[in-house]
C-alpha cells in the first residue's frame, strides 16, 4: 500500500511525498470547497491516467482514500497522505500492521480540522469584511459614496436617494450628484489615483455601490420605489453609528492616511456634493444640514483616530 499510495501521490501532485504539513497544504488545490469550477476543471484535466494495475489495486479501497477523477484517473488527498504518514511510522512485522486507535483518531482529527478551516474560510472572510478587518481595505470611492449618503442624511426611506438606471437622464444626473463628492473624497484620500471609469460612476450596477453593499450588508438598504420606478437607497438611522465606526476602522488601516488628509477629503466631498446638489434638490432628495454634517465629520475623525491608536498598539 505504501508504494501504491506514494506513486499515486506523485501522479497527483508531480513529486514524491515530502514534509507532512506542506503536503497536506498541497491538497487544497483539489479539495478546497471555494475553488473555482474552471480552475478545478483545468487541474483535473492535467492529471495523468492512473496505470491499470495501480488503478485496480487502489480502487478496492475507495473513497476517501482515493477519489475517482475520470474514467482512468484517480487522485489522492488528505486521507491518503495521513495514512502514508501512519504506515511509515509503524514497522510491518510478518506482513501484519497494528495501528494504535489513538494514532488513527489523531489522523482523523487532523483531516477534520483542515477541512473545517477550508470550509469556513469564506464565512470568516465575510465576517472580517463586515467588521472592517478584511485583507484589503474598502475602495476609497466606495467609502466616498457611503459618506455622501450620510452627508445627505439619507437615513430613512423618506430621505432616501432614488437610483435609476444609468442609461436614463434621471439616473445619470443623480449618479453625477452623488459621485461628485465621492470622487473628490477618493482623489484626496488616495492622492495618486486616476479618475474612475464612467461605467463605475453609477449607483445602479456600478462597482462602488456594489463594494459598499458587500461590506455593509443590511446596514445599507436598497428597496424598490414603485412610485418613481427606481430603487430607494439609504442607511437606516439605527445603523448610522455602526456604519461610521466601520468607516473609521477601515480608513484607519491606511498607513499613509492622516487625520489632516481625512479632514481635507471630507471637506472636499462636502463641497463637491453641495455644488452638485441641484440635481437632487429639484427631485426633493437634498436633506443635508450643516450642523449634522459637522457632527458627522467629528464622529468620523474620532473613529478614525481610535482605529489608528488601536492599530498602533497591536503592532
Amino acid at each position: 500500500m505504501v508504494s501504491d499510495l506514494t506513486l499515486l501521490w506523485r501522479l497527483t501532485y508531480g513529486s514524491a511525498p515530502a514534509k507532512l504539513e506542506a503536503d497536506l497544504a498541497l491538497c487544497k488545490q483539489f479539495f478546497d470547497p471555494l475553488a473555482r469550477g474552471h480552475s478545478l476543471r483545468d487541474r483535473l484535466g492535467k492529471l495523468p491516467e492512473t496505470p491499470s494495475d495501480l488503478l485496480r489495486r487502489i480502487s478496492q479501497y475507495g473513497e476517501p482514500l482515493a477519489v475517482q477523477a475520470g474514467d482512468k484517473v484517480l487522485l489522492v488527498g488528505l486521507e491518503a497522505r495521513l495514512i502514508l504518514d501512519l504506515l511509515e511510522k509503524h514497522p510491518v512485522d510478518d506482513d501484519h500492521l497494528v495501528l494504535v486507535p489513538s494514532d488513527v483518531a489523531s489522523a482523523e482529527h487532523t483531516a477534520m480540522e483542515i477541512y473545517r478551516t477550508w470550509s469556513t474560510a469564506r464565512l470568516h472572510q465575510v465576517v472580517a469584511l463586515r467588521r472592517g478587518q478584511g485583507r484589503e481595505v474598502m475602495q476609497a470611492i466606495a467609502v466616498g459614496v457611503v459618506i455622501a449618503l450620510l452627508v445627505n442624511r439619507s437615513d430613512t426611506e423618506e430621505r432616501a436617494v432614488v437610483r435609476w438606471h444609468h442609461s436614463t437622464a434621471d439616473g445619470q444626473q443623480v449618479d453625477s450628484a452623488i459621485f461628485a463628492g465621492a470622487e473628490a473624497f477618493a482623489a484626496e484620500v488616495s492622492r495618486n489615483r486616476s479618475s474612475r471609469a464612467v461605467g463605475e460612476q453609477r449607483l445602479k450596477g456600478g462597482y462602488a455601490l456594489s463594494e459598499a453593499r458587500r461590506r455593509l450588508a443590511d446596514q445599507l438598504v436598497v428597496t424598490p420605489d414603485d412610485k418613481n420606478g427606481g430603487e430607494r437607497l439609504y442607511i437606516p438611522a439605527e445603523h448610522r453609528q455602526a456604519v461610521i465606526a466601520f468607516l473609521g476602522r477601515d480608513l484607519g488601516r491606511r498607513p499613509r492616511l492622516t487625520p489632516s488628509i481625512l479632514s481635507s477629503a471630507f471637506d472636499l466631498l462636502v463641497g463637491a456634493y453641495r455644488r452638485a446638489a441641484g440635481e437632487l434638490a429639484h427631485r426633493g432628495m437634498v436633506f443635508e444640514r450643516s450642523t449634522d454634517t459637522r457632527s458627522l465629520k467629528d464622529e468620523l475623525l474620532r473613529e478614525f483616530s481610535k482605529a489608528q491608536r488601536s492599530s498602533g498598539q497591536s503592532r
